[in-house]
Order: C-alpha cells, then sequence, then structure tokens
C-alpha cells in the first residue's frame, strides 16, 4: 500500500508538474512541418509505401542516413502513416517525449534501488524535463533519433546490470533485444554493446559476456555492413589544435549551465568549468565502483549509474571532435544539452545517495529549491528562441508554398506532407499588394552573406499569447515573395518577470530583428515590410527601402540518402 501522506502527495504533485508544463509548451509551439533532415523521413516513407517488395521495405528501414541508421525514426514513421494516414510530425515529437519520459521512469526506479524519498526525486524531474531541450523536442526527426538512442542506451543498461539478480535473470535477453534497437537508432548506440560488455565484466559474469558479446558482434557487423563515409563531411576536425578540442569538450558537458542571457562573456566560462567538474566526479565515481568493496545491492545500482555516465562521456567527446570545427558556440546549443543536464542528474542522485541521512532532508529542500529555480530560469532564457523556432517552421513553410513553390501537389508526397494552417492563409491576397507606405525605424545592416534588418520597439509591450504572434519580415520583388522569422529582444530580462507577462503573455519589445541569408533568396530588388500578428489580428506594413540583393550560390550537400 503506497504511502499516501500529505508529503508524499505534494512530491507527487511537484514531480508532475515539469511533465505538465513541458507538454503544454510542445502542444503550444510544436507544428507539422517539416525541418532538414524531416525531409529525408519523407522521402524514405515515400518509397517504402510505393514499392510492393517486403525485403526493400526492410532494406529501406535500416539504410544508412549519413553516419547513422535510423531504424527507430523510420519505423516509427511508417507507424504514423499507418494509424494517421499522413506523416504527422507532431507524433514524432511526441514519441521522442515519450522516449524522454522512459528515461525519467528508468532514473525513478534506480531512486528506489537506493531507498530515496519521493521528495528526492523533485530536482530529477524539475532538471531533467526542461525546455532548453527545445531544439530537439520540435524537431519530429531528431526528437525519436537523439532521444531514443539515450532510452535505449540506459535500458540496455538497466536490464543488464540488474539481471544479476535471480529474480531478474530474464533481464538479460531483453537487454540484448533494447541494445539492438539502440544501435540501430543512432550512430552514437554503436558504443552500447562495448558499454554492456564491460558491465557484464566488472560482474564477474562469464558466460553471459560471451553470450552478449557474440550478439554485439553481430550487431555491429550489421551496422557496418555496406557502410558509406558520410559524403558532406566537408569540415574537418583539426586534430593538432587539442587546446580546442579539450576546452570544446568541457563545454558541452557543462552546457547545462547557460549564462548566455544575463552574462553571455561569461557563458563559455562557466560551461567549461563545470565540464571540469563533472569529469572529476566521473573519475572518482568510476574509481568507487570499480575498485572499491561495498553493499552489493547498492554497487550494482551505481553500476547502472556508472554505464549511464561512460555513454553521456562517450558520446559527449564524439560530439565535441565531431563539431568542434563548425565553432565552440555550437558545442552549448540546446540540440547536443540533453547529455549535459542527465551528468548533473546523475551527479544529484550520486551525491544525494553518498550523504549521512541526517543530512539528506536539508540537502533534498535545498536541491528542489534550485531545480525549481533552474527550471524556471531555463524557461525565461530560451522563451525567444521557442518562439523563433515555431516562426522558423510556419516561414519554411511559406518558402516552400509561395517562394520556391516547390511544395508537393501531388502523389505520395502530399499525401505524406499536408499543408499546416498559418496564419498567412487569410491574407495571403494582402501581401502581394503594397498598399501602404507608412513603415519606418528600419535598420539594415549588411554584412557578407547576409542582411540584418531591425524594427525598433521602444519597449512597448506586445501580445504573445497565441503561438504565431510575433513580427515577421516580408521581402517582396516584382517575382519573388519571402517571409522571414523575426528575433525577439526583450526589454532586459527583467521584462520576463513582470506582472503582465506573467499572467498575460506581453512582453516589453526593445527591438525585432531578421537575419536575411544571401543563400536561400533569388537575385533581386525587395520592398521591405513587415507582419504584425497580434491579438488576432495581422497587418501588413511596407517601407519605401529597397533591398539590392545579388543571391549567393550554395553548394548542395552530399547525400548517402
Amino acid at each position: 500500500m503506497p504511502n499516501l501522506s500529505i508529503k508524499n502527495i505534494l512530491a507527487t504533485i511537484l514531480i508532475l508538474f515539469p511533465i505538465a508544463v513541458f507538454y503544454f509548451v510542445f502542444q503550444k509551439y510544436a507544428v507539422n512541418i517539416p525541418h532538414w533532415d524531416d525531409f529525408a523521413i519523407r522521402n524514405t516513407l515515400a518509397q517504402m509505401i510505393e514499392t510492393e517488395s517486403v525485403f526493400q521495405k526492410i532494406k529501406l528501414l535500416f539504410s544508412q542516413h549519413n553516419e547513422h541508421r535510423i531504424l527507430l525514426t523510420r519505423f516509427s514513421a511508417w507507424m504514423v502513416y499507418l494509424l494517421e494516414g499522413t506523416l504527422n510530425l507532431k507524433s514524432l515529437m511526441l514519441i521522442g517525449i515519450i522516449a524522454l519520459l522512459g528515461i525519467l521512469f528508468l532514473l525513478y526506479k534506480v531512486s528506489k534501488k537506493y531507498n530515496s524519498s519521493l521528495l528526492a526525486f523533485v530536482p530529477i524531474s524539475f532538471i531533467f524535463l526542461n525546455v532548453g531541450l527545445f531544439e530537439n523536442t520540435f524537431w519530429g526527426m531528431a526528437s525519436v533519433q537523439n532521444f531514443g538512442v539515450i532510452f535505449f542506451a540506459f535500458l540496455t543498461f538497466y536490464w543488464l546490470v540488474f539481471s544479476v539478480e535471480n529474480k531478474h535473470r530474464h533481464y538479460f535477453y531483453f537487454a540484448i533485444f533494447s541494445c539492438f534497437l539502440g544501435v540501430f537508432t543512432s550512430s552514437n548506440g554503436i558504443i552500447i554493446p562495448l558499454i554492456g560488455c564491460l558491465v557484464l565484466l566488472v560482474q564477474q559474469r562469464k558466460t553471459q559476456l560471451v553470450v552478449f558479446l557474440s550478439s554485439s558482434v553481430v550487431l555491429v557487423f550489421g551496422f557496418f555492413y555496406g557502410f558509406q563515409k558520410n559524403p558532406d563531411n566537408v569540415v574537418k576536425t583539426d586534430f593538432s589544435d587539442v587546446k580546442t578540442i579539450i576546452k570544446g569538450t568541457l563545454a558541452t558537458f557543462g552546457s547545462v549551465l547557460d549564462s548566455s542571457a544575463i552574462a553571455p562573456a561569461k557563458h563559455l566560462d562557466l560551461a567549461m568549468a563545470f565540464g571540469l567538474f563533472i569529469l572529476i566526479f566521473i573519475c572518482l565515481f568510476a574509481y568507487q565502483v570499480i575498485f572499491k568493496k561495498y553493499n552489493l545491492s547498492e554497487r550494482t545500482a551505481d553500476l547502472f549509474l556508472l554505464a549511464c555516465l561512460a555513454f553521456i562521456s562517450i558520446t559527449s567527446v564524439g560530439i565535441a571532435v565531431a563539431r568542434i570545427s563548425y565553432g565552440i558556440e555550437i558545442l552549448m546549443t540546446s540540440k547536443y544539452k540533453i547529455y549535459s543536464v542527465l551528468s548533473m542528474v546523475i551527479f544529484y542522485l550520486v551525491a544525494y545517495n553518498s550523504l549521512a541521512e541526517r543530512y539528506k532532508n536539508n540537502f533534498t529542500q535545498l536541491a528542489v529549491a534550485f531545480s525549481i529555480g533552474f527550471n524556471l530560469y531555463t524557461y525565461l532564457t530560451v522563451y525567444q528562441d521557442i518562439k523563433y523556432l515555431n516562426q522558423e517552421r510556419i516561414t519554411d513553410q511559406f518558402k516552400q508554398q509561395y517562394s520556391d513553390k516547390s511544395f508537393p501537389n501531388g502523389g505520395v508526397m502530399r499525401v505524406l506532407q499536408q499543408p499546416e494552417k498559418a496564419f498567412y492563409d487569410s491574407i495571403i491576397d494582402e501581401i502581394w499588394q503594397m498598399k501602404d507606405s507608412s513603415l519606418n525605424n528600419l535598420k539594415v545592416t549588411p554584412k557578407l552573406e547576409s542582411f540584418e534588418i531591425t524594427k525598433t520597439h521602444n519597449g512597448v509591450k506586445f501580445d504573445f499569447s497565441a503561438a504565431e504572434s510575433g513580427l515577421y519580415f516580408v521581402l517582396k520583388s516584382d517575382k519573388n515573395s519571402y517571409l522571414y522569422p523575426s528575433h525577439i529582444k526583450p526589454l532586459g530580462m527583467k521584462a520576463y518577470l513582470e506582472r503582465d507577462f506573467i499572467l498575460n503573455n506581453q512582453l516589453k519589445i526593445d527591438n525585432f530583428t531578421a537575419e536575411i541569408s544571401k543563400l536561400y533568396i533569388q537575385s533581386g530588388k525587395y520592398r521591405i515590410g513587415i507582419i504584425s500578428v497580434e491579438n488576432n489580428a495581422k497587418k501588413i506594413y511596407w517601407s519605401t527601402e529597397i533591398l539590392d540583393i545579388q543571391a549567393i550560390e550554395k553548394t548542395k550537400p552530399k547525400q548517402n540518402w
């Protein structure tokens, strides 16, 4: 019988609260509009639908995508199509969120192995389920792949480690299956078999090690069978620059602490400092688990966390090495932040379990306060990024429909890609006309490969209640029209803490800024306009300013899919 004390009821509500907020933000801002690799999923799914050969369908499911095998993503897309009759990318994103909840559940199971109180799990929920993970969350293909591979890695380690218990011997065979799924979900899944073998080696389970090793050899062979090097690997890592690689690795480990909103100059230093702290913790924890003798049950739970940390560490180093050539800043973006978040969560679990009983209550209270503040701070700092991403998806669809005219008109592609309802549907005829010329206060800054256009707002409040609300920039020539999202610059961080924003989504804005790339536009002379979407009203304003754009030809990336 569960303990239904007031303390446990409150703890349960607190654990569920960040889940509810995460889902609310997802439902409000996620849109069924493809982005980058989503088109690859759409194209492969179209091939699977059109072929009658079962063998060809299976071959497509396992086929290579850049350096990955993305069986889980393709299979999920296929299931979504069979259930909904189209490729609903929001459903793919939801599957990724389910993977996050699966990770949270595994962490809960381990916390119970430590006999932790329910209240002690509250910080894990608030730290882990923060909207700072937005980039993968709102990207169908990436959500399934990047969250899915972590879930199956952790699930494999959980089943492997705890199959040592007599009552859970069958977990071992489940682990082989989840290892298969992890390997064929993303390229970093290939390290799951290696860590799994090391787990069995530490536990001195020779018979299971032989079986798991044999299975791993088959999986690794299957992964690399017919494997081709990523043809688009244009930017290569300079391995002679060891200092930069080390800095990038530390930044990847510590990216969970993001000071870019309040102290941008210290962002990298803070991330690197915390990354160093996490690395030292991992080394000390590994030494304890592998070489020290202590309670077998507790050591088994520790071994699971160490296996998870090993997966996080190897993946983080791989990310740093593979992406450092694009700039160290990219390593601290939302796309890769989940590994740093998980490092912090596991550190908390280990720290809590290491404390004497008399200190745990005070430590838990401090951790709960910190985690709630961390979750709120993260939401406020990435709010403008989530808004921008939503606008970016909407303007991407406009580009397909009206700028490039590349939106599918018929056949299986039109079945798979249905147009999402957008604010511009009701004013599309007005966009083609330029009746007004009252727009002023625009600042155009030419750059090497783009133009930056800024519209000052002088601290006037803007209502962002609707997901698509905001300012959009329009460029129109005699032949083409383009729609661009805008970055929000609030009137200081304190604007997020004002009552009108918290209760009514009315934010004081300093300016709106758009980046007009010369790589994704046709050459021509363009009038600049803006569309204001606020309080269910859409208003278009035009300036008299002309932007003379000479497009830069973009080299089409090489693909193996």
